[in-house]
Protein backbone atom coordinates (compact mmCIF):
# COMPACT_ATOMS: atom_id res chain seq x y z
CA UNK A 1 0.00 0.00 0.00
CA UNK A 2 1.56 3.24 -0.81
CA UNK A 3 2.63 4.93 1.92
CA UNK A 4 0.89 8.25 1.50
CA UNK A 5 -2.35 6.72 1.48
CA UNK A 6 -2.18 4.78 4.86
CA UNK A 7 -4.76 5.83 7.44
CA UNK A 8 -3.64 8.84 9.86
CA UNK A 9 -4.72 11.89 11.76
CA UNK A 10 -3.38 14.87 12.98
CA UNK A 11 -3.73 16.05 16.91
CA UNK A 12 -2.89 19.50 18.34
CA UNK A 13 -1.98 19.09 21.94
CA UNK A 14 -3.47 20.58 24.70
CA UNK A 15 -2.55 20.66 28.43
CA UNK A 16 -5.79 20.51 29.69
CA UNK A 17 -6.96 17.52 27.62
CA UNK A 18 -3.73 15.73 26.77
CA UNK A 19 -1.68 15.33 29.82
CA UNK A 20 -2.67 11.84 30.72
CA UNK A 21 -4.16 10.35 27.85
CA UNK A 22 -5.30 11.40 23.69
CA UNK A 23 -8.29 11.18 22.09
CA UNK A 24 -8.37 9.77 18.48
CA UNK A 25 -10.90 11.14 16.51
CA UNK A 26 -14.04 9.68 15.99
CA UNK A 27 -14.01 9.68 12.44
CA UNK A 28 -10.72 7.85 12.24
CA UNK A 29 -11.90 5.20 14.88
CA UNK A 30 -15.07 4.75 13.02
CA UNK A 31 -13.14 4.02 9.64
CA UNK A 32 -10.57 1.62 10.92
CA UNK A 33 -11.60 0.42 14.76
CA UNK A 34 -10.78 -3.30 13.28
CA UNK A 35 -7.18 -2.26 12.96
CA UNK A 36 -6.90 -1.21 16.57
CA UNK A 37 -5.52 -3.28 19.35
CA UNK A 38 -6.14 -3.27 22.56
CA UNK A 39 -2.16 -2.54 22.79
CA UNK A 40 -0.84 -0.40 20.13
CA UNK A 41 2.24 0.99 19.75
CA UNK A 42 3.57 4.54 18.84
CA UNK A 43 7.18 4.74 16.81
CA UNK A 44 8.72 8.06 15.99
CA UNK A 45 11.15 9.18 13.58
CA UNK A 46 13.82 8.18 16.12
CA UNK A 47 13.00 4.83 15.48
CA UNK A 48 12.27 4.54 19.90
CA UNK A 49 8.42 3.59 20.14
CA UNK A 50 6.19 3.44 23.27
CA UNK A 51 3.51 0.48 23.96
CA UNK A 52 0.01 2.54 24.91
CA UNK A 53 -3.23 0.71 25.78
CA UNK A 54 -6.56 1.58 24.12
CA UNK A 55 -9.26 2.70 26.24
CA UNK A 56 -12.94 2.78 25.19
CA UNK A 57 -15.85 4.89 26.89
CA UNK A 58 -18.49 6.59 26.19
CA UNK A 59 -16.19 9.94 25.30
CA UNK A 60 -14.58 7.94 22.96
CA UNK A 61 -11.49 6.04 22.28
CA UNK A 62 -8.44 7.41 23.86
CA UNK A 63 -4.52 6.51 23.93
CA UNK A 64 -4.38 5.84 27.93
CA UNK A 65 -1.57 3.52 29.56
CA UNK A 66 1.35 4.71 28.52
CA UNK A 67 0.29 7.82 27.20
CA UNK A 68 2.05 9.83 29.76
CA UNK A 69 5.50 7.83 29.49
CA UNK A 70 5.17 8.70 25.85
CA UNK A 71 4.65 12.47 26.18
CA UNK A 72 7.32 12.80 28.97
CA UNK A 73 9.92 10.76 27.13
CA UNK A 74 9.20 12.91 23.83
CA UNK A 75 9.07 16.00 25.71
CA UNK A 76 5.66 17.04 23.86
CA UNK A 77 3.91 20.10 25.19
CA UNK A 78 1.57 22.61 24.67
CA UNK A 79 -0.13 23.45 20.98
CA UNK A 80 2.73 20.86 19.55
CA UNK A 81 1.11 19.39 16.62
CA UNK A 82 1.21 15.48 16.36
CA UNK A 83 0.32 13.18 13.02
CA UNK A 84 -0.58 9.44 13.22
CA UNK A 85 0.10 7.47 10.41
CA UNK A 86 -0.69 3.65 10.76
CA UNK A 87 1.47 1.71 8.88
CA UNK A 88 0.07 -1.74 10.44
CA UNK A 89 -2.76 -2.50 12.89
CA UNK A 90 -2.16 -0.53 16.07
CA UNK A 91 1.65 0.79 15.01
CA UNK A 92 1.84 4.14 14.59
CA UNK A 93 4.48 6.31 12.77
CA UNK A 94 4.30 9.69 14.56
CA UNK A 95 5.78 13.08 13.81
CA UNK A 96 5.57 16.01 15.88
CA UNK A 97 5.86 19.51 14.43
CA UNK A 98 6.48 23.02 15.60
CA UNK A 99 3.07 25.12 15.62
CA UNK A 100 5.53 28.58 15.15
CA UNK A 101 7.54 27.28 12.60
CA UNK A 102 5.10 24.39 11.20
CA UNK A 103 8.84 22.61 10.88
CA UNK A 104 9.54 19.19 12.38
CA UNK A 105 11.32 19.63 15.80
CA UNK A 106 14.82 19.12 15.06
CA UNK A 107 15.63 16.68 17.83
CA UNK A 108 12.74 14.18 16.70
CA UNK A 109 14.75 13.84 13.50
CA UNK A 110 18.24 12.82 15.05
CA UNK A 111 18.90 9.40 14.33
CA UNK A 112 19.48 7.67 17.99
CA UNK A 113 22.65 5.58 18.25
CA UNK A 114 21.14 2.69 20.13
CA UNK A 115 23.78 2.47 22.62
CA UNK A 116 22.90 -0.83 23.79
CA UNK A 117 19.31 -0.62 23.27
CA UNK A 118 17.38 -3.41 23.04
CA UNK A 119 14.46 -2.11 21.81
CA UNK A 120 12.74 -3.82 19.11
CA UNK A 121 11.57 -0.60 16.66
CA UNK A 122 15.42 0.19 17.11
CA UNK A 123 17.26 -0.61 13.72
CA UNK A 124 20.12 -2.90 13.99
CA UNK A 125 22.76 -1.09 12.85
CA UNK A 126 25.22 -3.91 13.29
CA UNK A 127 23.69 -6.23 11.15
CA UNK A 128 26.43 -6.84 8.50
CA UNK A 129 25.67 -4.35 5.01
CA UNK A 130 28.14 -5.76 3.19
CA UNK A 131 26.04 -9.75 3.06
CA UNK A 132 24.94 -9.76 -1.01
CA UNK A 133 23.38 -13.24 -1.17
CA UNK A 134 24.52 -14.65 -5.10
CA UNK A 135 22.55 -16.06 -7.11
CA UNK A 136 24.03 -19.76 -6.62
CA UNK A 137 24.12 -19.77 -2.88
CA UNK A 138 20.70 -21.83 -3.22
CA UNK A 139 18.24 -19.41 -1.14
CA UNK A 140 14.83 -19.15 -1.62
CA UNK A 141 14.53 -16.10 -3.18
CA UNK A 142 16.22 -17.07 -6.39
CA UNK A 143 14.00 -20.33 -7.00
CA UNK A 144 10.29 -18.75 -8.16
CA UNK A 145 9.61 -22.49 -9.28
CA UNK A 146 10.22 -23.80 -5.76
CA UNK A 147 7.58 -20.95 -4.43
CA UNK A 148 3.83 -22.28 -3.73
CA UNK A 149 1.39 -20.70 -0.78
CA UNK A 150 1.30 -22.86 2.41
CA UNK A 151 -1.91 -22.95 2.63
CA UNK A 152 -3.47 -23.49 6.09
CA UNK A 153 -0.40 -22.86 8.07
CA UNK A 154 -2.37 -19.70 9.67
CA UNK A 155 -6.31 -19.13 10.38
CA UNK A 156 -5.87 -15.26 9.11
CA UNK A 157 -6.02 -15.82 6.12
CA UNK A 158 -2.89 -13.91 5.76
CA UNK A 159 -0.34 -14.37 2.52
CA UNK A 160 2.63 -17.18 3.77
CA UNK A 161 6.00 -18.78 3.10
CA UNK A 162 7.72 -20.84 5.48
CA UNK A 163 11.39 -20.54 5.92
CA UNK A 164 13.87 -23.74 7.05
CA UNK A 165 16.46 -22.45 9.83
CA UNK A 166 19.79 -23.61 8.37
CA UNK A 167 23.39 -21.99 9.38
CA UNK A 168 23.47 -19.77 6.23
CA UNK A 169 20.24 -17.98 7.57
CA UNK A 170 21.02 -18.14 11.09
CA UNK A 171 24.33 -17.08 10.78
CA UNK A 172 24.11 -13.95 8.10
CA UNK A 173 20.36 -12.86 6.95
CA UNK A 174 16.98 -14.06 5.79
CA UNK A 175 16.05 -13.94 2.39
CA UNK A 176 12.54 -13.75 1.42
CA UNK A 177 11.13 -15.57 -1.65
CA UNK A 178 10.97 -13.64 -4.42
CA UNK A 179 7.70 -14.76 -6.24
CA UNK A 180 5.85 -14.66 -2.90
CA UNK A 181 6.85 -10.89 -2.68
CA UNK A 182 6.22 -10.20 -6.43
CA UNK A 183 2.61 -12.09 -6.05
CA UNK A 184 1.75 -10.24 -3.02
CA UNK A 185 3.51 -7.39 -2.49
CA UNK A 186 4.25 -4.46 -5.35
CA UNK A 187 7.88 -4.21 -5.72
CA UNK A 188 7.79 -0.64 -4.91
CA UNK A 189 6.72 -1.16 -1.49
CA UNK A 190 10.72 -2.02 -0.84
CA UNK A 191 10.83 1.91 0.11
CA UNK A 192 8.44 1.78 2.55
CA UNK A 193 8.75 0.65 6.76
CA UNK A 194 8.73 -2.86 7.31
CA UNK A 195 8.32 -4.87 10.67
CA UNK A 196 8.75 -8.16 12.01
CA UNK A 197 5.42 -8.89 13.99
CA UNK A 198 5.41 -11.44 17.00
CA UNK A 199 3.88 -12.20 20.24
CA UNK A 200 1.95 -8.36 20.24
CA UNK A 201 5.63 -6.79 19.83
CA UNK A 202 7.63 -5.65 16.74
CA UNK A 203 10.90 -5.35 15.22
CA UNK A 204 11.81 -2.72 12.44
CA UNK A 205 13.83 -3.93 9.76
CA UNK A 206 15.58 -2.47 6.95
CA UNK A 207 14.91 -4.69 3.55
CA UNK A 208 17.67 -4.72 0.30
CA UNK A 209 17.01 -6.31 -3.14
CA UNK A 210 19.20 -7.32 -6.01
CA UNK A 211 16.94 -8.48 -9.54
CA UNK A 212 16.63 -12.01 -7.85
CA UNK A 213 17.07 -11.82 -4.55
CA UNK A 214 14.77 -9.66 -1.59
CA UNK A 215 16.62 -10.42 2.23
CA UNK A 216 16.79 -8.24 5.65
CA UNK A 217 19.76 -6.00 5.61
CA UNK A 218 19.00 -4.93 8.88
CA UNK A 219 17.37 -5.91 12.06
CA UNK A 220 17.32 -9.45 11.34
CA UNK A 221 20.49 -9.94 14.41
CA UNK A 222 17.96 -8.15 17.00
CA UNK A 223 15.20 -10.56 15.68
CA UNK A 224 16.93 -13.61 15.65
Amino acid sequence: MDYFRLPSFMKKISIEHCLTELRIPPEFVALHAAQLPFDCRLVMPSGQSWQVRLLNIASGCHFHTGWSEFRLANNIIHDDVLTFTMVDAGIFHVKRYNPRTGCPRLSDLQEDEYGGSDHSDAPDVNTSDDYVPSDTEGGVSSEEDDYAPDLGVLDDGCPTFTVTMDRSNISRSLEIPMAFWRRHIRMNSLQYPVYFNMNRDSWFIVIDHSDTNIWVKRGWRRFK
